[in-house]
This record gives structure tokens, C-alpha cells and sequence, in this order.
């Protein structure tokens, strides 16, 4: 019988090679989709369970559950915002399905459902899609982005996020550990995996599954291309001593801005300056020579949260935030940015701080909704990219984490990546 795949694998080199005649195309570049605002009128992006704002983006197919993606337009003045969805493999590129495989309905909607903001001194308009919905209805597992476009122009992309669906096929077994050598023993932590596949016939998991391990939802923190250790009845081993490691890091910095007229936790300061609240946060200190302390935090993750009004995501004013991390010197060969979900895991332009060699520190600000945030502070070397947390913040083998566990599943039949099993693992509770 002839695989579907190869049918469509046969179509496109028809294709290719008719097009080709026509006209000659440089070689493209896979696109490998990341969570992004490209628009700089667009602030507070996120994307989580509707009804969990502390949640992963992901479901399980078919379930109740519903996929919420939210973000302002800093404007008076509403725009013309539509949304695409794009499937993926489990490297997130776009997958080889065509639209009417993996959803139901068209596949270009506008978002209607925004809200002016009220009673702020930074006007906004909060835009929100739900899926699924009256338009789409989601129909395989895998990994997914979502695309916001404006005025229906698909060159015009002003933002993405991803989110993922999953079917339970497997059982995940997976715990956490303290690494056995001494180069990770006390800064690394050890996921040891089992996956159990009772319910789907695996004949080659060494090509056939994909696992991808990631901490806290950090795109900068994951392990993935392992392959099985041991093979044996319906049960794949992932892990053997000190493989499967990733820096512990250290537990979240934390600062809350819900209220804008008592200070709150790690705020040292307020203002009311130019029609604007200016939030000036105690100094920071450098913790990579200190020992380890517990403290609960969010796992990197943020709330919006107006300490007083009710509906947050219309009431919560922007306010500006001010970071000072002191230190002795400057780094010569990388710069230092705040990093969390809140900059979507990114070293980016707008969240970098700059050496002030007056008062020998590193200072920002950033334009935060109101709200309760986790942030850290993260080195990116300027020569090869790398970003490194442990320089500035140290890192335990004792931090809690969230360890999310992805297991896709392409089998000899199948033409895209199945997400067949999924997990969230804490390395305390």
C-alpha cells in the first residue's frame, strides 16, 4: 500500500519540478517558529490554558480544555488583527499537513473579541483568541503556532506564540535527581525517563520517537535527540547516570507592581511622573558565589494583577520598572539583559541593561503591565550567542523546577509528528 506520505512526497517534486522551469528559486530556509511580538505596539503577549494563567500552552485533543492567546495594542485606535494557525513538526517547523488535515474551518479569521482598557493612564486594547471555536476546530496532536497578522496581509506578521496538543498513549515515569559526578553534582539536575507504550505499537523507537525535555518552558533549557537505553516489553528507558542534565539555576527573583500606591515586594521606590507610574525596584545582587535559598516563585511565569480592580486584563495600568544589578565592573565580551516568560525566555533589545560607570551598575527599565513577575538576570556572550544564567545567578542541584516532557511518535504510516505523550515533572514536589 502506498503511504500517504510518499503521495505527497511525489506531488511536490511534480510541483517543483514545474515550477523550476518557470523560474529559477534560491534554496529556502526552514523556519523554525519561535514565540515573538515583531510589532513594538504590542505589549504583555502570552499564551496558556483559558481559565490557568499560570499554565503550559498545552492541551489534550479533544478535551474541554481551550487554548487562550492575549496581548495589548498600546493605541487609542483598534487595528485590523486576524490569526492563522500553523502545524509543525516536533523542531517546530511547519509540518508537511495541509490545513484541511489538521483543523476543521478557514484558516484566516479576524479577532473580534477586544476590550478598550479603563480608567488607565496608558490607553490600551486587549485582543484575546480562543481555540477551539466557532471558526477552527483542531482535529491531530502535534506542536502548533499561532500567526496574528494585520489588515489580512500575510506579510505583514506582528506576532506568533506556540502551543502544542497532545493524545495520551503512553505513560511517562520520570524523576528528578541529584547528578552522581562531581561537575554537575551540586549545580545540575538529572531527569531519569521511562515511557511506556501499552496503547501504540512502536517498531523502531529509535527513529520513530522524538523526546524533548524542557525546564520550566524555557526554549534556552532543553534536551532533546536522545535516543533509548534500553528496549524491552512496550517500555523504552531514557536515562542512565548523569546523562539527561540540565542546570538547576537558582530560584526566581521576584517583584510586584499590582498596586500602585503601596510598595510592593522587592519595590523600593514610586513615582508619579509625566501622567506615569515609575516603580523603582531595590538594588540587586550578584548570587553566583552564594549558597542556595528556597524561596517559592513562579517558575519564571507572571500574573497580571490590579490589587484594585477586578478584571485585570482591562483594569491594570502599564507602569515603568527600573532594575539595578550592581557590580564592580563591566562585562567586556557580552552584555546583561532581565530575562523570564515576561520577555518570552529572550535576550532582547528592549530588556537589556546598560553599565552605568557612575554608580558601577547595570540599569533598565522596561513598560510592565501591573502585575506580580519572576525575572532573572542572564549574561549573552556578544561573540558566539550563548546566553549564560549561572555567571550572574549561580545554579543548585536543590532549585525547583518544572520539567515539561514531550514524546512524539512519526511511524511508518503516519506524515507528521504526533504528540503522543506529555508530562510535567517537578524536581521538588
Amino acid at each position: 500500500m502506498i503511504s500517504v506520505r510518499l503521495i505527497k512526497t511525489l506531488l511536490f517534486y511534480i510541483i517543483l519540478f514545474h515550477v523550476s522551469a518557470l523560474i529559477a528559486q534560491p534554496d529556502s530556509q526552514v523556519i523554525k517558529y519561535t514565540t515573538q511580538v515583531i510589532s513594538n505596539d504590542i505589549k504583555t503577549m502570552r499564551i496558556a490554558i483559558d481559565g490557568n494563567e499560570l499554565s503550559y500552552p498545552v492541551m489534550e485533543l479533544n478535551s474541554d480544555n481551550r487554548i487562550k492567546l492575549e496581548f495589548d495594542l498600546l493605541s487609542d485606535n483598534t487595528k485590523n488583527y486576524s490569526y492563522q494557525i500553523i502545524h509543525c513538526n516536533a523542531n517546530w517547523e511547519q509540518s508537511d499537513l495541509f490545513s484541511d488535515e489538521f483543523m476543521n474551518g478557514f484558516n484566516e479569521n479576524a479577532i473580534y473579541d477586544y476590550e478598550f482598557s479603563v480608567n488607565t493612564k496608558v490607553k490600551y486594547i486587549h485582543y484575546k483568541v480562543v481555540l477551539p471555536n466557532d471558526d477552527i476546530q483542531l482535529k491531530v496532536s502535534g506542536n502548533y503556532v499561532i500567526r496574528i497578522i494585520e489588515d489580512g496581509d500575510r506579510e505583514n506578521t506582528v506576532a506568533m506564540a506556540r502551543f502544542s496538543i497532545f493524545e495520551l498513549l503512553v505513560n511517562i515515569q520520570a524523576e528528578i535527581n541529584r547528578p552522581i559526578t562531581a561537575q554537575y553534582a551540586n549545580s545540575g539536575q538529572e531527569i531519569r525517563l521511562k515511557v511506556l507504550h501499552d496503547d501504540i505499537e512502536i517498531d523502531d523507537p529509535f527513529s520513530e520517537v522524538k523526546i524533548m525535555i524542557q525546564q520550566n518552558n524555557r526554549p534556552d533549557r532543553i534536551i532533546k535527540g536522545i535516543k533509548p537505553v534500553f528496549v524491552r516489553n512496550n517500555e523504552l528507558v531514557y536515562s542512565l547516570p548523569d546523562e539527561n542534565i540540565i542546570l538547576g539555576g537558582n530560584e526566581f527573583r521576584m517583584f510586584s507592581n499590582k498596586n500602585l500606591h503601596q510598595f510592593g515586594e522587592n519595590v523600593n521606590d514610586i513615582q508619579y511622573v509625566d501622567t506615569m507610574y515609575h516603580f523603582q525596584l531595590r538594588l540587586d545582587e550578584r548570587r553566583s558565589y552564594k549558597r542556595y535559598f528556597w524561596q517559592e516563585d513562579l517558575n519564571g511565569g507572571f500574573l497580571i494583577f490590579n490589587a484594585n480592580n477586578y478584571d485585570h486584563h482591562i483594569s491594570a495600568d502599564y507602569t515603568y520598572v527600573y532594575f539595578y544589578l550592581p557590580f564592580e565592573q563591566p562585562f567586556l565580551d557580552g552584555s546583561v539583559y532581565v530575562f523570564g516568560e515576561f520577555s518570552r525566555w529572550q535576550a532582547l533589545m528592549e530588556n537589556e541593561l546598560i553599565y552605568n560607570f557612575d554608580s558601577k551598575m547595570y540599569e533598565g527599565v522596561l513598560l510592565m503591565k501591573q502585575g506580580i513577575y519572576n525575572y532573572t538576570y542572564i549574561y549573552k556572550n556578544s561573540y558566539s550567542g550563548e546566553l549564560d544564567e549561572k555567571v550572574i545567578e549561580g545554579s543548585h542541584y536543590e532549585t525547583e523546577n518544572d520539567y515539561i516532557i514531550y514524546v512524539y511518535f512519526n511511524g511508518i504510516n503516519e506524515d507528521y509528528d504526533r504528540l503522543i505523550g506529555y508530562k510535567v515533572v517537578n524536581s521538588r514536589y
